[in-house]
């Protein structure tokens, strides 16, 4: 099984409402996006599912990112994951049956805390940053602390 975990790129600071959720990304952001779709595709990488949450910046990664991967699944966006906490993405995670491998696109501090669950080891995912962990189990709801393996881990630095 494989876990893809992309934080969302680069972003500005303030958004024009003033709410967090707003923001957008930087030049800098849409280029890592644009980067990171090209690396999805050079690296076959085509999750049987996509989580992402629904903020700005994660939509606009989402979406640049599948401009240059088109992706075979679609796009699910999920209010729940915006800001969660780990033990929200491990809910989703263990509630999920056949699917061998998924992409979460969202925030930290979860997904990064996620990483370092899998990994049983500090994890801290920049801003643009991907990273795969690999299991060698039969089901989600086997996954637990320290059974994951890095597979891939890519930051574009444009």
């Amino acid at each position: 099984m494989k876990l893809f975990i992309q934080r969302h790129a680069k972003t500005d600071q303030y958004s024009e409402s003033g709410k967090d959720f707003d923001r957008k990304l930087l030049a800098k952001g849409i280029n890592q996006a644009i980067e990171l779709g090209t690396y999805f595709k050079e690296h076959q990488i085509d999750p049987a599912l996509i989580y992402c949450s629904t903020s700005a910046r994660t939509r606009q990664t989402a979406t640049l990112i599948q401009k240059n991967q088109l992706f075979s699944s679609k796009i699910q966006f999920l209010d729940s994951i915006y800001l969660c906490e780990r033990d929200e993405l491990l809910r989703l995670l263990w509630s999920l049956q056949d699917q061998e491998s998924l992409l979460i696109i969202g925030h930290n501090n979860g997904i990064s805390d996620l990483a370092s669950y899998f990994l049983d080891e500090f994890v801290e995912l920049r801003t643009g940053e991907f990273i795969q962990i690999d299991f060698e189990l039969d089901t989600w709801k086997e996954t637990s602390q320290g059974l994951g393996i890095v597979k891939n881990r890519f930051r574009p630095e444009v």
